[in-house]
């Protein structure tokens, strides 16, 4: 098993792209940690999950929620050894009527609360000399697109934050990939993905002929919290069907 006698925390994990990690990462031995605010799909993807689970509810942006998640973890498992960081947040509005508070709720969601947590999380893998933090980014941190102005600025600096924890922390052997996925079948894109038309525009800006499902980053997740990736850090990977590649 790839992942046997690791731990892993997985916010945003009673749903989408975090339960399918969450999934692929039990059957591969690890014990995971579930972390989010709604906590009947928290414990809905536990049930499935068994014994390796542990539910720990609670919000990104509160700090003591975050040093609930980290205590409870280590007094559950007794170490961290991957972190998903795969909660956040998807709003558009055309930039000049943006809020400040709709400005602020996205970048204390998507880029600030990510900070706080891989803040707690590092000085544990530091002790343990290793570990992989993976974050779930966009396309939109690679590319532009018009009403998601914030958005795209909370990716793209989510992936220079990856790049700044792989350069500052490989010599303790902690590694920092950043993946981004198109267009995925999720809960937060149910809404956008309704509207028939607009897909059939937008498909043909995949060349894999599809849009993503959860278990596409599921896997890239998987590869990069296992020793199979161990020379890789520092990686923005799109996880898009073709999409960047024009």
């Amino acid at each position: 098993m790839r992942l046997a006698n690791k731990t892993a925390i997985i916010t945003g994990g009673g749903s989408g792209i975090g339960q399918a990690s969450a999934e692929a990462f039990c059957r591969e031995g690890a014990n995971v940690v579930l972390f989010g605010r709604r906590k009947q799909k928290l414990e809905e993807t536990a049930e499935k999950l068994g014994s390796q689970a542990l539910v720990v509810q609670g919000d990104m942006t509160r700090s003591e929620d975050l040093d609930r998640l980290v205590q409870e973890t280590q007094n559950k498992f007794h170490r961290i050894d991957i972190l998903v960081n795969n909660a956040g947040l998807f709003k558009g509005a055309p930039l000049h009527e943006i809020t400040d508070d709709q400005y602020d709720e996205m970048m204390d969601i998507n880029m600030k609360a990510v900070f706080k947590l891989t803040q707690r999380v590092l000085p544990i893998m530091m002790e343990q000399k290793g570990g992989s933090i993976i974050h779930i980014s966009s396309i939109l941190g690679i590319i532009a697109v018009p009403q998601v102005a914030t958005y795209n600025i909370s990716k793209g600096a989510l992936n220079q934050f990856s790049r700044s924890i792989a350069v500052e922390y490989g010599s303790y052997s902690i590694r920092s990939n950043a993946i981004c996925p198109g267009l995925i079948e999720t809960d937060m894109t149910a809404e956008l993905m309704n509207d028939e038309a607009l897909m059939q525009e937008w498909s043909k800006d995949y060349p894999i002929g599809r849009f993503g499902k959860p278990t596409d980053v599921a896997n890239a997740c998987l590869f990069l919290a296992s020793n199979e990736s161990s020379f890789i850090t520092g990686a923005v990977l799109p996880v898009d069907g073709g999409f960047t590649a024009h």
